[in-house]
């Protein structure tokens, strides 16, 4: 082996010529398609996000201050009065940009020569340390060269990836001189992102041949271009690290592809919900769907057209200006754009943050939808842009519990037939054409309640959602009254799923009550209409219940919604009172 080391280590050290082999020249375009003269570059001001953010004038409602507030911002903070403010009025759609990384001609010429310094070093490796890698794996079948292997990297491998690494960076520096950045052109692409929840039932059997109801929650991501022009895909909101709002950043200035297609395309890219049963556990034979839409972003990422030359050949590049990098060789040689269009900012609204009623600040997030005032005790409701009381129902606090609210639906529901059924036994029973368990008993008026609250684990939620659906169906005293100074709540949880959501949630989360008797001779027709089809008719009332702590404590960190690091963060800090 030394004798192989040897040879390969001062036999094949010939440095070669200092091109790209797997980079071949391309041609060069013809004059009319030839790139402009460099775009100037939009100096970097080297502040903070923070300090970029387009900020919009308004008065504070409490002393009368003017205040700058940055957009998406949800909560601001007057500087004057010390009092804290909603902000009230932003628009469905998220504008925002990713910083461009790469914003000085050096910029561009670091980018271009990383990019042939790794296409360098992947050529080298080939020829010497994955055929040296390969060869102990090989060798690792006989007996002789087993104790060499066992090593998780033998040390001749790893001493040739070493001398690799140094050749790579001696090549680097060698053509840094000469790499010469011909035609720069910036500009961004936009594209669609869109995030929401899937609510799914579905009918089939399990492993063992039994017919069950299964329910779902899944987080569900989708993006497209926004733009026919074929740059590459962007991937997920998720994976975004940092975003800025588009409306005065540095890269607002740069010329963009306009934006040709609209959120409709988001359906064409989507994978249909019926289509999506890999969360469900079982066979499905019929799949009912609705997804809620939760975040809507069209998101403008950093792209740059460079052509560079190399010892006589022109190279025509496509710079990722997000990560600093070359994404590929361009397969077009000009983008097509125009100035960036500076829309129209959302008429914005300042809400003090505390009750109305007893000038109590309020615990906000930027996930809730009502708040329970610490003071007082009355449930606080947006509308109209300024706070609401709204009436609720309660059980007393009990020791050892939390208070984690419901939504109080009445069981109407109006199945593909037009029959209306409001007994869940007549559900359950009736489910396969007959009333074997409960005969000719008629329909009573019952209600049910349903969770208030998300999880971020989808899984989690669902076996939590199934744990507390027998406690649910205990008998509640409820009051309607506000709860008692005397007897305050102690733990709680907030309420993050508004009424309209719950009801999507509230048609699956009625699978939970059919058993395998009621399923056993239930037909999928049958099933269809009077289930899955089916339609929840009335409007519900929340409530705070009593769950045993030892139910609500390990998951108590789950509780909220899956909403990516990078929207969170253009949303504002969250302020907690």
């Amino acid at each position: 082996w030394g004798l192989v080391l040897a040879a390969t280590t001062f036999g094949g050290t010939t440095t070669p010529r200092d091109s790209v082999v797997e980079s071949p020249p391309s041609s060069p375009p013809p004059p009319a398609a030839r790139l402009g003269p460099p775009a100037a570059a939009v100096a970097s001001h080297g502040e903070p996000d923070e300090a970029l953010a387009f900020r919009l004038a308004l008065r504070c409602p409490t002393c009368g201050a003017e205040l700058g507030v940055p957009v998406h911002h949800r909560m601001t903070r007057c500087g004057f009065c010390a009092s804290e403010h909603l902000v009230l009025g932003q628009g469905e759609i998220i504008r925002a940009v990713v910083p461009d990384a790469v914003t000085t001609r050096a910029a561009v010429h670091a980018a271009v020569l990383k990019y042939f310094r790794r296409l360098y070093f992947q050529k080298l490796y080939e020829r010497r340390a994955r055929l040296l890698r390969e060869q102990y794996r090989v060798d690792a079948q006989g007996q002789e060269t087993a104790l060499l292997v066992d090593l998780a990297t033998p040390a001749v491998v790893a001493a040739m990836e070493r001398q690799v690494e140094a050749e790579a960076d001696a090549y680097a520096a060698r053509i840094a001189p000469r790499l010469e950045i011909a035609e720069w052109q910036r500009f961004l692409a936009p594209y669609w992102h869109r995030l929401g929840t899937l609510y799914q039932v579905a009918f089939g059997r399990d492993a063992g041949g039994i017919k069950r109801l299964e329910l779902a929650i899944v987080t569900l991501e989708t993006s497209a271009a926004a733009n026919p022009t074929p740059v590459p895909e962007m991937g997920r909101l998720s994976y975004l690290r940092t975003l800025r709002p588009l409306a005065g950043s540095p890269e607002a200035d740069l010329a963009a592809l306009p934006v040709t297609l609209g959120r409709e395309v988001l359906e064409r890219t989507a994978v249909e919900p019926g289509r999506r049963t890999s969360e469900l556990g079982i066979t499905p034979i019929a799949v009912r769907g609705s997804f809620v839409v939760e975040t809507l972003a069209l998101v403008y990422r950093p792209w740059h057209l460079v052509a560079a030359r190399l010892d006589g050949d022109t190279h025509h590049l496509l710079v990722d200006g997000g990560g600093a990098d070359v994404a590929s060789d361009t397969g077009f040689l000009v983008a097509d754009t125009e100035p960036l269009a500076s829309g129209e900012e959302e008429p914005l609204h300042l809400t003090p943050s505390r009750c109305p009623e007893c000038g109590h600040d309020l615990p906000f997030a930027v996930d809730s939808v009502a708040h329970l005032c610490r003071n007082c005790f009355r449930l606080l409701e947006i509308s109209h842009n300024r706070w609401q009381v709204a009436s609720y129902l309660r059980e007393e606090p009990q020791p050892g519990c939390w208070l984690a609210p419901f939504w109080y639906f009445p069981l109407r529901l109006r199945a593909a037939t037009g029959e209306l059924v409001t007994d869940l036994a007549h559900l359950t029973d009736g489910i396969d054409g007959s009333f074997d368990q409960i005969g000719d008993r008629p329909q009573d008026a019952e209600w049910f309640f349903v969770p208030a609250f998300r999880t971020r684990v989808t899984k989690a939620g669902v076996r939590f959602y199934r744990r507390i659906w027998p406690l649910l169906r205990q008998r509640r005293s409820l009051s309607r009254e506000r709860f008692s100074p005397a007897s305050p709540p102690r733990e709680t949880v907030a309420v993050t799923l508004p009424a309209a959501e719950a009801r999507e949630f509230a048609r699956i989360y009625l699978a939970l009550a059919f058993g395998p008797r009621d399923l056993a001779r239930a037909e999928v027709k049958r099933v269809r209409a009077a289930f899955l089809d089916a339609e929840l008719e009335g409007e519900p009332t929340l409530a705070f219940l009593n769950l045993p702590a030892e139910v609500v404590e390990p998951v108590r960190n789950l509780f909220g919604r899956s909403r990516p690091q990078a929207v969170r963060a253009l949303g504002g800090p969250e302020r907690y009172a």
